[in-house]
Parts: C-alpha cells; structure tokens; sequence
C-alpha cells in the first residue's frame, strides 16, 4: 500500500490511499474459507457448498469491511508517525468512480490541521473573583446549631414551644402501634394550640390523623403510615410518654474546646470570627467554580482561532444519527463552535504547563476526596481497611476515574487562571452570589 498526502490550503489536505489486492485479498479469502465452512446451504452438506456461491453471496461485503479495517488501522498509523495534528477525524471524500469489484483501489480522505493560535490570557475587562461573605445570622445559626448539638435534654411537665414530645401512636382498627417524637413547631397551629397544649404526660389524645402536622412528609413519617393507611382513618389515638426540650450548650471556653479542641479562644467574638471564616472557606468551592467558568469564557472570546468552518460542519453531519438540514448544521455548528475552541485552548495549557494525569496521581486526588468526605460526617481519622475498600470500588469505576481526573484538570486550570487571566476581587453577601450565579432576582 502506498499513502500520499496532498495540501489543498494551510487547514486542509487530502490523504490518498492506494490499495493493492495484496494488501487485503489474504484476510478476505481467509474469512470466506471460514464460511465455507460454517455455511448451511440445502442441497449441499456442511463444508462442501462450491466457492463460487460463498463468493457471490459474501465476497464484496467482507472485502469492504476487511478494507476499512486495513484503511483505518493505515490512516491513524500515517497520522502518528508523522505527527500530524488534526482536528476531529478524517473525513472520506465521495468517488463516484469507486468500485469494490475492482482489484486496486485508491480511497482518499480529507484531514483538517489543528490551528495555530496563541492563548490571550489577558483581557480588558479583569474576571471578577466573588469573595463570599458569611454574614451574622449565618454565623448565628451555626452556632445555635453547636450549641444544640452539644446541649443536653430537659424533662419538662407542660408542652410549650420548642418541647420534644414523645409518645406512642395506635389504632385498634388496623392493628397498629408506633413510638416516635416530633416537635411543636411541626404540629398545625390550630391541633397545638387546643389539644396538646391542655395536655400532660400520661394523656391519651384522639385526634384526626390529617389534622395533626403541618405537611404531608411529617405526618406520614412521623406517625408509621402511607396515605392508604391513613385514609383508612378517621381517628388515631396518641399516648404521651414523655416531655423534654433541649437546652443549649453555654458559649463558654469549655463550650469553644469541644468545637474546635486544637485552639483557645479568649472570648465569644474570636470564637465568631473563626466559626465565620470557616462558613466562608466552605464557599470556596463556588467561588473557584465561578471563577474557573467565567476565566474560560473570557479566555475563549479573547483568544483568536481559526477555524475551518466547512469541514466542521461536515463533520458534524457525518456522525449525526439523522440527517441534518442546512439551518440546523448552521445551528449546530454555532453551538459547537465555543466547546472545540475550548478544548484545543485546554489540550495546549496541558501541554504547555506539562500536566500529566497517571494512575498515581488519581489515586491521590481520590485518597484525599475520600478522606474530605468521611471527615463531613464526623470520621476524622478514617480506618485504612475502610479507606482501601472505598479507593478500590471508586478506582474500579472507569467513569468515577474519568470524573476524577476531570477534576484534577480543573484544578491545575483554575491554579493558571487565578495566575495568569487578569481579575478583581469583590467581596459579596451569599444571597447576592445567588443572584449573579444563576441569574435569580
């Protein structure tokens, strides 16, 4: 076989190339031997039907397929060698001379080259950076949420608000008892006010099952029952076995200790402050994403690249299932356009900074995302047979690897960006990062 290439302008050239019968005629006959074979045709016993009628019957469609194996495997071989750089994949060019009887064939594709371009991290305009801000009620409810967490339940004898309330539901008529606990404030105004707050430990209330909790979700999780269940009836009675309320932890430096064990704080304000500048570290992970998204796009309408529009959008109409009409292959290549520049700019600041992404590196973007999320739920030392169990059944899943690796892609990008692409920093309320972020008003 012999390849040529032809330039037909500084984007495109065409590859041409020309098959002998040798190249392919060995693999064909093999194949149709193999049918011979295999082949159950009547009249004929297994292994003795004429060549002549496997050749009719199967000879052009497996010289084309054993063809466009040869082709394939010749054509990326071609592009490998001599390291061209192409964008998207070759694409045939029709010959309406083509004949697949004939012996010698010369197939041409056309390739389009990867533009030259240079990456303008600079803009007129600066990226802004939203710094986040927690403000005080947000500091507040965190705190009230320690204190809760590490306050301690008081018996009380009467219901008022904020008292747990804990007792037993039952009904005769479909043999059913549950014990559960609910709060006050999840009781509708009206059942609160004229039957619980009469009521004391030890009594037994009848009460409609509909008419207790304020949404649906309470009242079929609190009480045990679907809505089939409860629409079965009209009453249900409810034992109260027990009242408390939780009385928070005090604010106090033995209170700061248990929060964060490792420091000291003198008084309540350095305790705020630390509580509010780590509600502001968890909103980093957003800032960074709007940052990183943002730069992206700046860098995108900044960067100059040359395109080869035509190709493209034949491309575009190859490897679609159905066939596309004009207007729609305009539209389609629009919507296209942004996505192919970003990634050719993404392939090149990989290859320029030399970011390499190899099993180790997974492995340790992955230990540390396992051991961020077990910390979240309290575990801070997780056990290492845990710890490998989870790495193996994450590492294990090529598409969690493949999110993985996304990630650390991001991450070098957004360390370059916040280098390299012009910004400024505004300091910004949550509520207000709300709006500019998903356009709510």
């Amino acid at each position: 076989m012999n390849i040529d290439i032809e330039k037909k302008n500084k984007e495109i050239s065409v590859i041409t190339l020309k098959i002998k019968s040798k190249d392919y005629n060995s693999n064909v006959q093999k194949i149709l031997n193999d049918y011979r074979k295999k082949a159950n045709i009547p009249g004929f016993r297994k292994g003795f039907v004429p060549m002549g009628m496997i050749k009719k019957q199967y000879e052009i469609p497996v010289k084309v397929d054993e063809i466009n194996k040869l082709v394939q495997n010749e054509l990326s071989k071609y592009i490998s060698d001599n390291k061209i750089s192409i964008l998207g994949n070759p694409i045939p060019l029709e010959d309406k001379s083509l004949d697949w009887k004939d012996q010698d064939l010369d197939l041409s594709f056309e390739i389009a080259y990867k533009p030259e371009f240079k990456i303008n991290f600079k803009s007129k305009k600066p990226v802004t950076y939203y710094e986040i801000t927690a403000d005080d009620s947000m500091v507040k409810n965190q705190i009230d949420s320690y204190q809760n967490q590490y306050g301690k339940l008081i018996t009380v004898n009467q219901i008022e608000d904020g008292i747990n309330i804990i007792g037993n539901f039952s009904s005769e008529k479909i043999s059913f008892s549950k014990q559960t606990n609910f709060k006050t404030d999840q009781l509708i105004k009206s059942t609160y006010k004229n039957q619980f707050l009469k009521s004391k430990v030890g009594d037994e209330l009848t009460l409609n099952p509909n008419q207790i909790f304020n949404q649906d979700n309470d009242t079929n999780k609190i009480i045990g029952l679907d809505e089939k269940g409860l629409d079965e009836l009209e009453t249900i009675n409810f034992k109260i076995s027990e009242l408390n309320r939780n009385e928070k932890a005090k604010a106090d430096k033995d209170f700061f200790k248990k929060i964060y064990p490792k420091e000291s704080f003198k008084n309540l304000k350095e305790f705020k402050n630390r509580v509010k500048s780590d509600i502001e570290k968890q909103f980093t992970n957003q800032s960074d994403q709007k940052f990183l998204n943002d730069a992206t796009e700046s860098i995108i309408s900044n960067t100059k690249i040359k395109l080869p529009k035509d190709f493209l959008k034949r491309l575009i109409s190859i490897n679609s299932k159905e066939e596309i009409a004009i207007d729609d292959l305009e539209k389609e290549y629009t919507n296209s356009e942004n996505g192919i520049k970003y990634q050719l700019i993404e392939e090149k600041i990989v290859e320029n900074n030399n970011i390499e992404i190899n099993p180790d590196s997974i492995k340790n973007f992955a230990i540390k995302m396992i051991k961020n999320q077990l910390t979240a739920y309290g575990q801070n030392e997780p056990d290492e047979k845990e710890l490998n169990s989870i790495l193996q059944r994450i590492l294990s899943n090529q598409e969690e690897v493949k999110r993985i690796s996304n990630q650390i892609v991001s991450e070098k990008l957004l360390t370059i960006y916040k280098d390299k692409v012009s910004k400024k920093k505004q300091k910004i309320s949550y509520e207000k990062y709300i709006e500019i972020a998903y356009n709510k008003k």
